[in-house]
């Protein structure tokens, strides 16, 4: 990382709200991933399916598939940080009932899955408020990039922590520790978001009912000639890429013959791979080139998918997780970056949670789609399956890389 590159990081964490926002931001994301692990490990103990692996991957993200637009119009509407409060607060209120039940011992996969799904709720109509308020919270339009890969490197950062705290918490002290802990953790967040004073926000009434709005949101995005492209290239890799993660308690048991020491190595495989990758791109001082970046990583993760399902090498596995995170994060930031760089002030909430969508909604459909056919034909299969598509998907998007370069880098 060049210096001139680092500056740009230190100048984005100078700005009082957006230092408090991050440092409570990454606890978040470390209970989140802690619950996660957490869930997908009690949900492989209690029934030994690929099936409900899918599922509990996919409980606190499918909401975003119904509610995203929605929550999208409403970040253009209200007071983004007052959405983001409220809808945290709860988070906090559904993990607390989680880790009661477990403690009491009357939590089912069942009932797991529902409060998983009760969190998503919330998550979708936070997300969009989340994103949207950061420009808000950094100021200087010259520290976004850098402030867009902080943002996300705090999410995958926490990949690698969480998963290591969560496999420590439960082979010394078990599942109920780890829950309580993501509770905690959630918690400091909550405070954090307190602590914070941004700017009001400016809000441009269009003067059209909610539902307009939200119609308006996707024709923007759909015939926007770099941000549609972007945007379904991204669902692709999200239904093809991202449910690899989900599929890691049944490839450390199943595949690997590991415990839950070899699940939070995986995890913590990809989250660390993301760290490099965020890094990377928080040093880079110009957003010129990033579209091409974006679009060569697809086959960097179709080439890590095959490699990983292509053996039983628990060793070698580790590593080409990494690779697997390295270009799941080069992509989430170059597409976030190249779409708050090119969308109208005016429709940014509204087309973020398209993003949104795509990237949660995306690996929830995929985990489950998935999910079903690894129970027919092994996760070996399934996974070089999805490397397999995601070539072609590479070969298709280099067609459009001129068009999303010419339309969205100036």
């Amino acid at each position: 990382m060049t210096s001139a590159g680092f500056s740009h990081i230190a100048n984005a964490l100078r700005e009082r709200d957006f230092a408090i926002y991050s440092g409570g931001n990454i606890l978040n994301h470390v209970g989140t991933w802690m619950q996660r692990v957490t869930a997908g490990w009690l949900a492989w103990e209690m029934t030994h399916s690929a099936t409900w692996l899918g599922l509990i991957g996919l409980a606190d993200m499918v909401p975003i598939l119904i509610l995203g637009p929605m929550a999208g119009a409403m970040a253009d509407r209200f007071d983004r940080m007052r959405t983001v409060r409220t809808t945290q607060i709860f988070i906090v209120i559904f993990a607390v009932v989680i880790f009661l039940l477990m403690w009491v011992g009357a939590l089912s996969v069942e009932l797991l899955f529902l409060l998983l799904f009760a969190q998503g709720i919330c998550l979708s109509i936070d997300q969009p408020s989340r994103l949207a308020m950061i420009p808000a919270l950094v100021g200087k339009r010259e520290n976004l990039p850098a402030a867009f890969a902080i943002n996300a490197l705090t999410f995958n950062g926490a990949r690698f922590i969480g998963p290591s705290v969560a496999g420590f918490i439960i082979i010394n002290w078990g599942i109920v520790a780890a829950f309580a802990w993501s509770g905690v953790f959630f918690g400091t967040f909550v405070i954090a978001l307190m602590l914070i004073r941004p700017p009001a926000q400016d809000l441009k009434p269009s003067g059209k009912n909610f539902f307009a709005e939200v119609a308006d949101g996707v024709t923007y995005t759909t015939r926007h000639q770099g941000i549609g492209p972007l945007i379904a290239i991204l669902l692709a890799v999200s239904i093809l890429g991202r449910p690899l993660i989900s599929f890691f308690p049944g490839f450390a048991t199943d595949v690997f013959h590991r415990g839950a020491d070899g699940l939070a190595l995986l995890t913590a495989a990809v989250g660390l791979g993301a760290v490099f990758g965020g890094f990377y791109l928080a040093q880079r001082q110009s957003i010129t080139g990033l579209s091409k970046i974006f679009l060569l990583n697809i086959a960097l993760i179709a080439f890590a998918l095959i490699a990983f399902a292509s053996h039983d090498i628990f060793w070698l596995a580790v590593p080409l997780a990494g690779l697997v995170g390295w270009g799941l994060m080069i992509n989430g930031i170059s597409a976030q970056t190249l779409i708050q760089n090119a969308v109208d002030s005016n429709m940014r909430g509204r087309v973020l949670s398209l993003y949104g969508m795509v990237q949660r909604g995306g690996q929830s459909l995929g985990s489950l789609v998935l999910g079903v056919i690894a129970d027919q034909a092994g996760f070996r299969w399934t996974i070089a399956g999805c490397g397999i598509l995601c070539i072609l998907l590479w070969l298709w998007s280099l067609r459009r890389a001129r068009t999303m370069a010419e339309t969205m880098e100036n």
